[in-house]
């Protein structure tokens, strides 16, 4: 592979030129014949790739896929049509939508070639298709209306799509022209299979037209993304590629920009103005340094080191553009910096270089990133996060941090990942003191397996107000009746509820990005994107993102060794009685759903009635949420012969989990989620007995109305999706931003207990126990432990 000029050119393929003296030269990839293969003697395959900033990952995927799927004796050029100057670009859906046109002129006005939109990825040799007979034709394409995808004839097309109209006009006009003339030929359909066309057989090229559901998500501040069913195809071809090492550009085959700066820069030209890079920038540096022990540091700068270091540090300067530049760079150094580099080098040779720099070291980068007038607008937070996430997954050893300013009139942001540098990860639990929440957060902590510290905090009138009102702050903290939060800062920080996550966040920031923050339960990890991963379940019917993990039930820290220990403290619960043994677990009213006394008094007689039926004897306990006048209901409804344990203020010893330890099955009332999560987790039979739904208000019905329109997709006149705008778009993003909340949906979560054979509703035949009990706290952790860098 090359992205240096092809060495030949056919009359099917000639060098692309510039057609006017304002476009420079096309980037371009060459993928050349591979060692050991004879070379074919068909003309190079010649794609041209419609692209803009932001698509760097779809570029690579693209490429990629042709890598995977290609006739190794045969060679492809990859044009990239980025940026091109001269376009009327306004009503453009995305930013290249004209410059397929523009590709007669671009070829060299001759010759065949190939255009795909960069939200594409092959299946099949694009080989097939460019050798594809076109019978006389101008262009093929799957309808004279549908031009993503194109076989050009380009001495035929050129007169039609002069560049000074490709310019100027629209899309349809332009397909228009090509339309009256003629000129347009079918195309085998396989080769342009839209999102839900596609098919594993017939399918030859994938297309993801469905902009809010790409699953690179490239603009987020554009779109609320969602979930794509195609979306793990794409995946599974972006892992290869992590796997295989592959870019597009490497050191030894730079972009074209890359060389001409390179070429400036061995002239004696300063790429860079020497303004020195802003104290703030480096705050947190020193604190690196001193908890990874570094002494052997890489600098990597355009200009002298301007970083506040310690005079007996070993630090190794490199100029990745400079003379000596074709040398490698220093290997093993403990961290390395850069500052005053990245933000002027070209975006398709910066995946490479920082694979260079994490292969550098075995500790830290700590990367500086200040783009005022430069970039400004261009790359954006998340286009830099992404680029330096992607980078971190194929080096998880190396911990890094980002430290960007997006403008001069922006604030520093401080980002990080990777391998903490700790020898044990430091880990903070952040308890509200509401026993569902500090549960699911400790049972995390203890999945883990590291030692933890829980900070309790108490809360102040502020935390009434929404989460995106009190943001990274700690107004509604009362700072006298919690728990300290002050340095040293922890690598890893689990929260679980709303009151918790701003004090998470806060946390986050005076870290310095240092601290990972684990976000739990439905409503504080909103927006996902303020946290590193954000926990929640599927009946939370909360929106996608790559931030979230949703989870079938709660987390909770139930263990063999906590059920062996109940069962023998609570031996006698259940006397000489006859078995089965058989316990009813009563919660009580919610948001919801309601236990009045009426259902409390049906409740307590058809489990009555269920358990005498199987000759067994029936335990019952209540809890917080059961209420006086539904406990005295529900007693009288399970008569003398049943036992019941009464929930009561300020109990020390309640025989709860003796009850899931010595049960024979579990009766479970249905409105909550953490005494299901820990029934499933005993391992024994359940039964959910679901309570009545409460009548939805005006506030609920308004906000399912929003999560419909957010959901809903709007078709064109073609019966595709149209791109999500309007109140479709201000919808979504409302609940993304958890300014409009989905309703949970309970029966969501029976049905998926039910199917996974680890329920039955009540009234239904009794179940078998599971094979196991059923925990997700394992996975939750394997996954914390990823984002750690510590997949031991």
């Amino acid at each position: 592979m090359t992205s240096e000029p092809g060495a030949a050119a056919s009359a099917w393929s000639r060098p692309v030129r510039q057609s006017l003296d304002d476009i420079p030269p096309l980037e371009r990839v060459v993928l050349g014949v591979r060692s050991g293969c004879v070379p074919s003697p068909l003309p190079p395959v010649r794609v041209f790739l419609g692209t803009e900033t932001g698509q760097l990952r779809a570029e690579r995927v693209f490429v990629w896929s042709i890598e995977q799927v290609r006739d190794p004796s045969r060679v492809y050029e990859i044009h990239l049509m980025k940026d091109l100057p001269g376009f009327d670009r306004r009503k453009w859906l995305t930013g290249f939508t004209n410059y397929r046109f523009a590709i007669p002129e671009l070829a060299g006005r001759s010759g065949r070639a190939i255009y795909n939109d960069v939200d594409q990825v092959y299946l099949r040799d694009p080989a097939q298709l460019f050798d594809t007979p076109m019978q006389g034709r101008g262009f093929l394409a799957i309808s004279d209306r549908d031009t993503s995808v194109m076989l050009i004839d380009c001495a035929r097309m050129h007169e039609v799509w002069p560049l000074a109209e490709v310019r100027r006009l629209r899309r349809k006009a332009l397909e228009a022209r090509a339309r009256s003339a003629g000129l347009w030929g079918p195309m085998d359909p396989g080769w342009n299979a839209r999102d839900e066309e596609y098919r594993p057989e017939t399918s030859l090229l994938i297309h993801f037209t469905v902009l809010q559901t790409q699953p690179w998500q490239p603009f987020p501040r554009r779109f609320v993304y969602q979930p794509n069913p195609v979306g793990p195809v794409w995946d599974a071809l972006e892992g290869s590629a992590d796997a295989a090492g592959f870019q597009a550009f490497t050191r030894a085959t730079p972009s074209r920009r890359w060389r001409e700066l390179a070429l400036e820069r061995r002239a004696g030209r300063e790429l860079a103005p020497v303004r020195g890079t802003a104290a703030a920038a480096w705050e947190g540096l020193a604190e690196l340094l001193a908890r990874s022990g570094a002494k052997h540091l890489c600098h990597y700068s355009l200009t002298a080191p301007s970083a506040p270091l310690p005079e007996d540090l070993d630090c190794v300067p490199v100029d990745p553009l400079a003379a000596d530049s074709e040398q490698p760079p220093p290997a093993a150094r403990d961290g390395l910096i850069c500052a005053e580099l990245l933000e002027y080098l070209p975006d398709e040779d910066l995946p490479w270089l920082l694979d260079q720099m994490f292969a550098t070291t075995e500790g830290f980068v700590y990367l500086v990133v200040d783009q005022q007038g430069v970039a400004a607008g261009r790359r954006d937070q998340h286009w830099w996060r992404t680029l330096l996430e992607g980078t971190a997954k194929r080096r998880p050893q190396v911990h890094w941090r980002l430290v960007l300013r997006e403008g001069a009139d922006q604030p520093w942001r401080r980002f990080g990942g990777g391998r903490c540098p700790s020898p044990t990860p430091e880990v903070w639990v952040l308890a509200d003191d509401k026993t569902g929440h500090d549960i699911q957060s400790e049972g995390l902590a203890q999945a883990l397996g590291w030692t933890y510290r829980v900070r309790h905090l108490r809360f102040n009138q502020w935390n009434r107000f929404n989460n995106q009102l009190l943001g990274a702050r700690l107004r509604s903290l009362d700072r006298e009746r919690s728990d300290p939060l002050e340095p040293p800062w922890p690598d890893l920080v689990i929260s679980t509820g709303r009151r918790t996550a701003p004090v998470a966040r806060w946390i986050g920031e005076q870290s310095r990005g240092a601290s990972r923050l684990v976000q739990l339960g439905r409503k504080g990890g909103e927006p996902a994107e303020a946290f590193d991963l954000v926990v929640s379940c599927e009946h939370f019917r909360q929106p996608w993102h790559p931030r979230r993990l949703q989870t079938l039930l709660p987390l909770n820290r139930l263990d063999p060794t906590q059920l062996a220990a109940a069962a023998e403290r609570w031996a006698g619960l259940f006397g000489g009685a006859p078995k089965p043994h058989i316990a009813l677990v009563v919660g009580g009213s919610s948001a919801l759903h309601r236990l009045d006394p009426a259902t409390a008094r049906r409740l307590g007689a058809e489990v009555g009635a269920f358990a005498e039926s199987l000759g067994g004897r029936l335990m019952t306990i209540t809890s917080p949420r059961t209420g006086e006048a539904a406990a005295r209901a529900l007693e009288q409804g399970l008569g003398p012969q049943h036992g019941l344990h009464r929930w009561r203020a300020g109990e020390t010893d309640n025989p709860y989990l003796g009850y899931l330890a010595l049960a024979d099955v579990l009766v479970v009332t249905g409105e909550s989620e953490s005494m299901l999560s820990e029934a499933v987790a005993s391992g024994k039979p359940l039964l959910i007995y679901p309570l009545p739904e409460r009548r939805r208000g005006l506030r609920d019905l308004l906000a399912e109305a929003v999560v419909r329109r957010a959901h809903t997709p709007r078709l064109n006149k073609r019966g595709t999706v149209r791109p999500q705008r309007g109140m479709q778009y201000r919808s979504a993003r409302l609940v993304d931003l958890g300014l409009v909340r989905p309703r949970r949906d309970l029966n969501l979560l029976h049905q998926a207990l039910v199917e996974r054979g680890l329920a039955r509703m009540f009234g239904q035949p009794l179940p078998e126990a599971p094979a196991q009990p059923y925990q997700e706290a394992p996975q939750v952790a394997a996954r914390v432990r990823a984002l750690m860098g510590r997949n031991e």
